[in-house]
């Protein structure tokens, strides 16, 4: 469960084990916080690092592994196709099942994704909102055309009472 000073705890065990904390993203998902975080250390300190997270940090659940530094190599396969997505409307069982079927089945894989629930403007209700980025990695398949892509799910969004946007940001950063 969430607590003040997680983070302040989790990163005083990594300065005091000689780590440096890069990248890193945390949430607050239903009363409980997520941390993910890129940790340049020593190798021979990770196992350690990771008894302490798992045993000095109240209620921690704890995963280390190896990593490769994304400046250091060239990473492959290169994506060839990066599409935002975002669908707004009326809550249906299996929703994000669906619409991440239909970017599964075009070969696409989910680079973040984000759902939520917020009070519509008007009337009183509840929307769900989906957003993220699906990427598709080089070779594109002779027969990728991300503009059927984008007619399937706005027939599947109007079909489930919702809308669903998708455009294509090829070349914008992944991680935005």
């Amino acid at each position: 469960l969430d607590r003040p000073g997680i983070v302040s705890d989790v990163t005083r065990i990594v300065t005091d084990k000689g780590g440096n904390v890069g990248e890193s993203r945390a949430q607050l998902l239903g009363g409980h916080f997520s941390l993910m975080m890129l940790v340049e250390i020593a190798p021979a300190e990770m196992d350690d690092l990771h008894n302490k997270l798992q045993n000095e940090v109240q209620g921690m659940l704890t995963t280390c592994f190896d990593t490769i530094d994304p400046k250091a190599v060239e990473i492959t396969p290169k994506i060839g196709f990066a599409g935002a997505f975002k669908l707004s409307g009326a809550d249906n069982p299996g929703i994000v099942h669906k619409l991440t079927s239909v970017l599964a089945r075009h070969s696409l894989t989910i680079g973040n994704m984000k759902t939520s629930h917020e009070e519509a403007p008007f009337g009183g209700t509840e929307l769900f909102t989906m957003e993220g980025r699906a990427v598709a990695h080089e070779p594109l398949a002779s027969q990728f055309d991300w503009t059927k892509i984008k007619a399937e799910l706005q027939e599947m969004g109007e079909s489930m009472n919702c809308d669903i946007e998708f455009k294509d940001v090829t070349g914008d950063a992944i991680r935005k």
